[in-house]
């Protein structure tokens, strides 16, 4: 008895937009599954993945995909491998060294050569600043390598960019207070427990040691300048 297919959760038809991408996998995955007595090995899996992508960009990478598969045999690891070039971004690897790798790695696998089919794919993947850069330049890049290589060219360029303008984000700010350098540092002057106890008792300034004022007078300003005539005391006639 011929196995019938199941029209449950029919996947929707895929135009390119990665947003979708993950979302669209999972449901033909799904649907796959539920007629896994119809689609009974890879070659009828990947055809029935295929035919939902008729719309968009994904045409075109459906129509490059049944060129290479074709002469090379419908395998497995063809089939996931245009799943992964399909869906795969920078953002998903982490960084623009191990987006090109896992891009490179998956091409190789898939066996597609249309140039076309892949500048799409990796474009679509690419960060959107550094593929907007590449799309204003004069002279496009036309093919895949060309796009890798001036992708790697301007993020090492936004690198830069961007350690220029962390170096130049601080702003010295003036300091409002003022020091006048002939003031004396009062906190300047430590003694000792044993020290202060004889400036006492001889009735020595704290901060410089002299017979007539005290520390407090330094402060104040009026402690006796050295050569004054309020320095010393009158001799007695």
């Amino acid at each position: 008895m011929k196995a019938t297919e199941l029209k449950i959760g029919t996947p929707s038809y895929f135009d390119g937009n990665t947003n979708d991408a993950t979302q669209w996998m999972y449901s033909v995955i799904t649907y796959l599954d539920l007629n896994k007595e119809v689609y009974t090995n890879n070659k009828k899996k990947i055809i029935a993945a295929l035919s939902f992508m008729n719309k968009g960009t994904a045409a075109s990478w459906a129509e490059a995909y049944y060129e290479t598969a074709a002469i090379s045999g419908w395998g497995t690891g063809n089939g996931n491998a245009l799943v992964k070039l399909t869906t795969l971004n920078q953002q998903q690897s982490g960084s623009l060294k191990k987006y090109n790798s896992e891009f490179c790695l998956n091409k190789s696998r898939s066996g597609v050569t249309d140039e076309g089919a892949l500048i799409s794919w990796y474009s679509a993947g690419l960060d959107t600043c550094l593929s907007s850069r590449i799309l204003n330049m004069d002279t496009i890049p036309d093919t895949l390598d060309r796009w890798i290589a001036k992708a790697e060219h301007f993020h090492v360029q936004n690198q830069r960019i961007q350690s220029l303008r962390s170096r130049n984000t601080y702003v010295p700010r003036p300091s409002n207070s003022t020091h006048d350098p002939n003031a004396m540092d009062v906190d300047a002057v430590r003694l000792t427990p044993l020290q202060r106890a004889e400036y006492m008792k001889k009735g020595l300034c704290f901060i410089c040691g002299k017979q007539g004022h005290c520390s407090t007078d330094h402060k104040s300003g009026r402690a006796p300048v050295k050569g004054s005539p309020s320095s010393s005391k009158p001799t007695p006639i």
